[in-house]
C-alpha cells in the first residue's frame, strides 16, 4: 500500500518538524481529525483557513453553522475540538503576555535572539510566501522596545536600505537591534545575499552608534543565527 506524501500527513509533519512548521490549514486538519462525505480533514482545513485568512481572529467567534457551511467535515465533535484549541491558545497567549508585562524580554545572547524570533515570527515562517524583513529594537539593557517590519519581498540590498532599517531604531532611541527575515523555502541556510546585506547594515549601524547584535533567519525547518553561523 502506497503511503501518502509527508506534506499530506500533518500529524507526521508536526512530529518531525514541530507545530510551527505547519500551515494553518494543517493545524485545523489535526483538530478536525476525520473527513466526512468525500472531504478529507485537510481539505476542510484548507477551506476554513482560506475563509479566515485575512481576519483569523474572526474564526474564534464563528458558530457551528458557519463552519459547517464551509465544510461538511465539520460536525459537533470537530467544531468543539476547533473551539477548544482556539480557547487554549488564547489562554496561553494571555499567560505569556502577562509574564512579559511583569518581566520585559531581554536579549543576552544569540540563543535569546533565536528564541525571541522563533516565537515572534514562527507563524510567519510557516505560512508566508514572500520574505519579510524586520528589525527588533532594543534599549541599553537589551530589552525589547518594539518590532518593525521593514520590507516584504525578495531580500536584496535595494529593499533593505540602511536608512529604512534604522529609521525606526532611531525613532525608538534604540541602542541595539536584531535583524530578522524569513525564508519561504523552509531552509534557513543563509544565502550570499543574506550575508552581504548583513555586512552592509552592520557597517552602516556603526556610523550611527547602533549595535547589530545578530541577524536571525527563520524558516519552517529551523532558525539560524548569522552571528553563530559566521563564527562570532
Amino acid at each position: 500500500m502506497t503511503q501518502a506524501p509527508l506534506d499530506d500527513r500533518p500529524r507526521e509533519r508536526l512530529l518531525a518538524h514541530g507545530a510551527a512548521s505547519l500551515r494553518t490549514a494543517e493545524l485545523l486538519a489535526i483538530l478536525i481529525r476525520m473527513g466526512r462525505e468525500g472531504e478529507s480533514a485537510l481539505q476542510a482545513g484548507d477551506k476554513i483557513a482560506g475563509r479566515y485568512a485575512q481576519a483569523m481572529e474572526q474564526m474564534a467567534d464563528a458558530g457551528r453553522g458557519e463552519l459547517r457551511a464551509l465544510s461538511k467535515a465539520i460536525g459537533s465533535t470537530a467544531y468543539c475540538q476547533i473551539m477548544a484549541g482556539i480557547e487554549l491558545g488564547r489562554r496561553i497567549e494571555r499567560a505569556t503576555q502577562e509574564k512579559h508585562r511583569q518581566q520585559p524580554t531581554r536579549i543576552r545572547s544569540s540563543a535569546d535572539a533565536l528564541e525571541f524570533c522563533r516565537r515572534r515570527f514562527g507563524q510567519l515562517a510557516a505560512e508566508a510566501k514572500q520574505e519579510h524583513f524586520s528589525v527588533v529594537c532594543l534599549d541599553t539593557k537589551h530589552q525589547v522596545i518594539d518590532v518593525h517590519t521593514i520590507s516584504i519581498g525578495l531580500l536584496n540590498q535595494s529593499l533593505v536600505a540602511p536608512r529604512e532599517v534604522f529609521r525606526p531604531a532611531i525613532r525608538d532611541a534604540a541602542s541595539a537591534v536584531i535583524l530578522s527575515h524569513n525564508h519561504p523555502s523552509g531552509d534557513p541556510t543563509p544565502s550570499r545575499e543574506d550575508l552581504a546585506v548583513t555586512r552592509r547594515l552592520e557597517e552602516a549601524a556603526q556610523l550611527i552608534g547602533i549595535n547589530v547584535l545578530d541577524h536571525i533567519i527563520v524558516a519552517r525547518h529551523g532558525c539560524i543565527s548569522l552571528r553563530e553561523y559566521e563564527g562570532g
